[in-house]
């Protein structure tokens, strides 16, 4: 993985968001990352870094948070959260960069709201992929991930392994 072409892809994606949030690039050492935007826990081998508490903006929209993820040293995942009424929006953003995305819809189940069809998008990009999630965690809030290949085969893996008849719990 080369981060040159980590940073440019999140280059296109950030370019045209006045006052946006300062992304690290996929590939990033955590070593060089400005610690005064982010508050980190973690081991030596796994690291979560989190910005919150300041106004902040992706793609020229509020977001609910950005957590970064290093493994050994090296950042292979970047999640970004809205909130879920923006999906749209940024979905439109990304297909008017990117093109049409690859189409991964799943079924969701959640305590009372029952069955629902959760979209996700997802494109690859110089080697990376965007993934768009309409619900993340919670029905109130979608995501934003950018992912190296294998992270995003292993984030993948696990779901797949979640599913009860092909249904996954939100």
């Amino acid at each position: 993985m080369s981060p040159w072409h980590c940073a440019g892809f999140l280059f296109l994606l950030t370019g045209a968001a006045s006052g946006a949030q300062d992304i690290e690039a996929l590939g990033s050492r955590l070593s060089e990352m400005d610690r005064g935007l982010y508050t980190c826990a973690g081991t030596s081998v796994n690291t979560q870094c989190r910005a919150y508490g300041k106004q902040l903006e992706y793609l020229g929209l509020p977001v609910l948070g950005v957590t970064l993820e290093y493994r050994s040293e090296l950042l292979n995942r970047t999640t970004v959260l809205f909130d879920e009424p923006r999906f749209a929006q940024i979905e439109g953003s990304l297909t008017a960069r990117f093109g049409a995305p690859e189409i991964h819809d799943e079924q969701l189940r959640s305590g009372m709201a029952g069955a629902f069809v959760n979209r996700v998008r997802v494109w690859r990009r110089d080697g990376n992929v965007a993934m768009l999630e309409q619900y993340s965690g919670k029905i109130t809030s979608s995501a934003l991930r950018y992912l190296t290949p294998d992270d995003y085969r292993e984030l993948m893996r696990a779901r797949d392994a979640e599913r009860v008849r092909g249904t996954r719990d939100l």
